[in-house]
C-alpha cells in the first residue's frame, strides 16, 4: 500500500464514542474508538497474535499457530499496516486496556502489486480472502477507485457481548469521510463479524459458502468450521 495519511488530519483522532456495559456490571460506561497511538503499535500486534489468530475461524481451523512462518508473516503484515496510522482501537473511559481493534488499509484500484509470503497456511487464508474480494469486484460494483479495507477485527474475551465490534465498524464511516474515501469494504470470515457488520449497516456485496470454496481449491478446506459463509460486506461513507 503506497497510500499516506494526509498531514492535516490530527493523529490520533477519536472517531466515535458510545455507551455499553462495563466489564464487571450492567452499568453503562463510555467507550471511544480512535486511531491507534504510535506507542501502542507493538502491543496491538501482540494482541492480534495472542487473541485474533486463535479466534478467527480460518486461522483456528488450519491451526495457523502451529506454523511459525505463517504466524511471523501475518504479524509482519500487521506491522506494515500500523505504520500507515489507520488502525482503529477501542478503549473504555478511564482505562488504557485494549477493548477491541481493527487492522485497516486503503485499497487502490490502480495498485497492481502482488503480496508474497511463504507460510503455507497464511498463504491459503490470504488467497481465500483475495479470491473472495476479487469475486466481489468492489471497485466496479460501487464505481470507486479506493476504499477502506481491513485485515483483522478483534475484541478480547473480557469485552465481548457489548457490541464493541459493531461500534468499531461504525467508526470507519467518520474516518472515511475525513480521508475522502467513499466506501469501506471487508471480507468477513466469521459469523460474529458478519452479524456485527450487518448491525453497523454494511450490506452483502458477495457471499459464498465455505463448502463451495472447498471445490474451488483443495487448500480451501477448513476442518470443523462453524461459519457457513465467507462474505464481502460494504458500506458507503454517506
Amino acid at each position: 500500500m503506497v497510500w499516506k495519511r494526509p498531514e492535516n488530519i490530527p493523529y490520533p483522532t477519536v472517531w466515535h464514542t458510545f455507551q455499553a456495559k462495563d466489564t464487571d456490571s450492567d452499568r453503562l460506561v463510555s467507550y471511544r474508538v480512535q486511531d491507534l497511538p504510535e506507542e501502542r503499535f507493538d502491543e496491538a500486534i501482540a494482541h492480534m497474535l495472542e487473541v485474533f489468530v486463535f479466534d478467527e475461524p480460518t486461522c483456528r481451523a488450519k491451526n495457523i499457530v502451529g506454523e511459525p512462518q505463517s504466524v511471523q508473516e501475518i504479524g509482519d503484515l500487521w506491522r506494515i499496516m500500523v505504520k500507515h496510522r489507520l488502525v482503529l482501537v477501542c478503549f473504555k473511559e478511564g482505562s488504557d486496556e485494549i477493548a477491541g481493534m481493527n487492522m485497516l488499509y486503503i485499497a487502490e484500484k490502480d495498485d497492481k502489486s502482488e503480496y508474497e509470503c511463504k507460510g503455507s497456511i497464511w498463504r491459503t487464508i490470504y488467497d481465500l480472502v483475495d479470491y473472495t474480494i476479487k469475486k466481489a469486484n468492489v471497485f466496479e460494483h460501487y464505481g470507486v477507485d479506493t476504499y477502506l479495507g481491513a485485515m483483522g477485527l478483534s475484541v478480547p474475551p473480557k469485552y465481548r457481548g457489548r457490541g464493541i465490534a459493531t461500534e468499531i465498524l461504525r467508526a470507519r464511516i467518520p474516518l472515511c469521510k475525513a480521508l475522502g474515501i467513499p466506501l469501506t469494504s471487508t471480507c468477513f470470515t466469521a459469523i460474529g463479524s458478519q452479524v456485527a457488520a450487518a448491525k453497523a449497516g454494511f450490506e452483502e456485496t458477495y457471499a459464498v459458502t465455505y463448502e463451495h470454496m472447498a471445490t474451488v481449491d483443495d487448500r480451501f478446506v477448513f476442518p470443523n468450521i462453524t461459519t457457513k459463509y465467507v462474505k464481502v460486506m460494504s458500506k458507503r461513507a454517506e
